[in-house]
């Protein structure tokens, strides 16, 4: 009977502390977009890393960067990622700390030609004669004018830029109603897959310009929970690394399930083209990258494109997000 007592009591005691770690789970919502860039994110809460760092998330996708910025000033969410046009405004208006890039994609972004506009004029003639589409506020227009001030535009303030989701710039390309557009993996794959019609003019590794994605912890969330802020960006960069570590065969195969979660469509081609197309950061590589100033100098220097391009007046001051970035980012590497 006291052995039976014993297995009871300890049963009992075993329910309670099961039922106490999942009380404990801090809820958070997280901010991305559906495409392959907030692959990271939705793997990291798929493969059960955010679980084990005690959160529980809720991944709202936005269509772009820029649609996200006051929901995460008002708390609507607490971490996530956007690209780089939209961490600087983020930082200037309202303090969302960028910790590190998330992914490096400079030959990712791309300006497509219609070879029709190509046809007797150089890629800067051409481009200052046509419209062009681009996501505004973004890494998207930030490639944009780092590519006409490569090619020798004279004025890349007189583009005629149209602001257009990616999926409308691809179409309106297809379809004749724009000259150039500034695309990205996967879906670009049809044009990079039809040389006769369509032409890679440059993208931001040619452009000379970094193009980075980064993480993003809003300052709220880490002045009033650090630990679970940390532990949103440790469980984030060990996605990374899983991918970097992984067969890429495998990869392919959890795409395809992050395409089906969250209605992106694309195969096994799509998905293998876009993981080639970007570099995933690890937490080693982002601490060495804040530390050096890389990452700041990076989110200046698309500063300094969209000042160029007429889309901000002025560049911001970085100089106080740096340590605040590399406190996270030590935070999260103590926990492992």
């Amino acid at each position: 009977m006291k052995i039976r007592g014993l297995i009871a009591a300890a049963t009992s005691a075993a329910v309670l502390f099961a039922g106490s770690l999942a009380m404990a789970q801090t809820k958070i919502n997280l901010n991305s977009q559906p495409n392959e860039a907030g692959f990271p994110m939705w793997l990291a809460n798929d493969l059960g890393y955010f679980t084990e760092n005690g959160l529980e998330v809720d991944i709202e996708y936005f269509p772009n960067g820029g649609a996200a910025l006051a929901t995460g000033a008002t708390n609507q969410w607490q971490a996530g990622w956007t690209g780089g046009p939209p961490a600087v405004s983020g930082w200037e208006k309202f303090q969302l700390v960028s910790v590190a890039a998330m992914q490096k994609e400079s030959q990712n972004l791309k300006l497509y030609m219609r070879n029709d506009v190509l046809e007797g004029k150089s890629p800067a003639e051409a481009l200052a004669s046509v419209k062009i589409g681009t996501v505004p506020n973004s890494t998207w227009s930030q490639v944009l004018y780092a590519c006409a001030t490569h090619l020798g535009v004279a004025d890349p303030q007189a583009l005629e830029v149209v602001p257009l989701a990616p999926a409308v710039t691809l179409q309106s390309l297809q379809s004749g109603d724009l000259g150039a557009g500034t695309t990205a993996a996967s879906s670009d794959i049809v044009l990079a897959k039809d040389p006769d019609n369509y032409t890679k003019v440059c993208d931001g590794k040619i452009a000379g310009a970094n193009i980075i994605a980064p993480w993003i912890v809003t300052k709220t969330f880490w002045d009033e929970d650090p630990k679970s802020a940390a532990a949103f960006v440790e469980a984030a960069f060990r996605a990374n690394e899983y991918i970097n570590a992984t067969d890429p065969a495998k990869v392919v195969e959890h795409v395809l399930a992050y395409y089906a979660d969250t209605g992106i469509e694309g195969d096994a081609e799509k998905a293998a083209y876009a993981m080639e197309m970007r570099d995933w950061v690890t937490l080693d590589e982002a601490i060495k990258d804040v530390k050096s100033g890389l990452t700041n100098d990076t989110l200046t220097g698309a500063a300094e494109i969209l000042v160029q391009g007429g889309a901000r007046d002025s560049v911001p001051d970085f100089g106080p997000m740096q340590p605040l970035a590399l406190e996270i980012l030590m935070a999260a590497q103590a926990m492992r």
